[in-house]
């Protein structure tokens, strides 16, 4: 891809994504970051399918890959706004940012919201969609097993996170609102097995497109596509928001569940291991 190309990709998605936290001010649901960050990389998907030069069944697999990803967000970003309106977490990061702990001090919500927009943005497009961009490119005629293999290892991943959100899922209708902690399958091992799979598919993506790198530059994209994920789940947009809210809504059982299990990567319960 030329840098005209990448340039004019940019500002077309940062137009998008900037319509969207205005639409989200307007009807005041922050949320459409989730529902644009997906559409974004679905679309950019779609867009290398159609452009890149390289083997016809090798896009095909990465963009089916991302577009099913992207498109399972989307429907499970909908189905929910639908039931429930605008996450609960939303409110946790407008209070955090009231406070001044936002970008650079600034208590302006706009002003944060935007940058907590946009840093997905150009996360996803300079970096998340690498692994696109190189393996729409590879004309190699043949499929190499490790590609094969990081297919396996996507759809296991796909599989699991899946799993993790049923599990939650099932325990929060049983508890009907009693702010239960759900502590079984899954959930028993990680305290967000939906994110530590979510990062496996991540890393799925990096090790499909290795063999379509051929520059040390390249090498270095793809090893940020697993960092820049785990940071985002880890650090930003996905646990320390959540385990906040939940510690808050479900106090003293949430407490003793965070002491006992682990945050992110799965291991023993510390009252079994």
């Amino acid at each position: 891809m030329t840098n005209s190309t990448l340039l004019v990709l940019g500002i077309i998605y940062f137009g998008y994504m900037s319509l969207l936290w205005l639409i989200g001010l307007l009807i005041r649901n922050a949320g459409l970051v989730d529902f644009g960050w997906p559409s974004g990389f679905t679309a950019i998907a779609v867009f290398y399918f159609c452009t890149g030069d390289g083997l016809w069944d090798r896009k095909a697999i990465i963009v089916g890959m991302y577009c099913f990803c992207g498109a399972r967000f989307m429907i499970g970003w909908t189905v929910r706004n639908w039931r429930d309106g605008e996450d609960r977490r939303w409110q946790y990061w407008r209070d955090r940012w009231k406070n001044g702990d936002g970008l650079f001090g600034i208590r302006s919500v706009r002003v944060n919201l935007f940058a907590f927009y946009h840093t997905q943005t150009f996360a996803t497009l300079f970096v998340l969609t690498a692994p696109l961009a190189l393996a729409c490119q590879n004309t190699d005629p043949h499929i190499s097993p490790f590609e094969w293999i990081a297919v396996a290892f996507w759809g296991a991943s796909f599989l699991l996170e899946n799993i993790a959100d049923f599990q939650l899922d099932r325990v929060r209708e049983q508890s009907s609102g009693s702010g239960g902690v759900c502590r079984s399958g899954l959930w028993k091992y990680s305290r967000h097995p939906n994110y530590f799979f979510e990062f496996l598919i991540w890393v799925s993506y990096a090790v499909y497109a290795i063999p379509s790198a051929t520059s040390p530059l390249d090498y270095i994209i793809l090893l940020l596509v697993p960092i820049v994920a785990y940071w985002f789940l880890v650090h930003f947009t996905g646990i320390p928001i959540t385990e906040l809210a939940s510690l808050q809504r479900r106090g003293e059982p949430y407490a003793r569940y965070q002491s006992e299990t682990n945050r992110f990567f799965p291991w023993l319960p510390k009252n079994l291991s």
